[in-house]
């Protein structure tokens, strides 16, 4: 897939994302609920990522794209990365945005709605005996 292809993907999802309605953006440390086809807008720090969900049956389909957050009409030199995932209603997916922050998008009962919340990752050692 070409750069201007890629590019063009994130142009799409963005309209997508003005057109579907009233869409919800969080900072980086809050759960927020969605609609189908409501984007969602997500600034965790230098990254940026949105998406939407279409409901299928008793499944979310997911679409999430995570890049790097714009500085004004500059476009970044990195591609951002598209992932699609299809979440039973009731279960949960998490995606791990590459800069200590994971998104965790749960499906709600019928696939009526989403919540997406940002979990900070935290490195474990277990104790030595």
């Amino acid at each position: 897939m070409s750069a201007i292809m890629r590019r063009a993907g994130v142009i799409a999802v963005l309209a997508l994302s003005a057109i579907a309605g009233a869409g919800s953006a969080i900072s980086g440390d809050g759960a927020v609920n969605f609609k189908p086809l409501a984007g969602v807008s997500l600034h965790l720090g230098s990254k940026h990522a949105i998406g939407y969900f279409v409901k299928g049956g008793n499944v979310c389909q997911l679409t999430l794209v995570v890049g790097e957050e714009p500085k004004g009409d500059v476009i970044p030199d990195v591609s951002p990365s598209r992932f699609t995932a299809a979440i039973e209603s009731g279960q949960h997916a998490r995606f791990d945005t590459g800069e200590g922050t994971v998104l965790q998008f749960a499906c709600a009962p019928g696939a009526t709605a989403m919540t997406v919340a940002p979990l900070k990752q935290v490195a474990y050692t277990a104790p030595r005996n």
